[in-house]
């Protein structure tokens, strides 16, 4: 079962092309970007900066604001 697993998982490395070393890098990059910005996110001091925004698409008074001033009024 072990030999079906590593043959499964084998990477030969010296056959990898550029786009394939390239294809790698940028995965990793953005495993690396999504990681610190759920970590930057998800920190408990930036949590009120956040709850602030948490309601803006619900906002009326926000919603009629808008709307004045681009002419748009009810």
């Amino acid at each position: 079962m072990s030999d079906l697993i590593q043959d499964f998982f084998h990477t030969d490395w010296q056959a990898m092309t550029r786009a394939d070393w390239t294809g790698l890098a940028i995965v990793l990059v953005l495993t690396v970007l999504m990681i610190a910005l759920y970590a930057w996110v998800f920190r408990p001091s930036n949590k009120q900066k956040f709850e602030q925004y948490r309601d803006f698409v619900n906002d009326e008074q926000e919603e009629e604001r808008r709307e004045v001033e681009h002419g748009q009024t009810r």
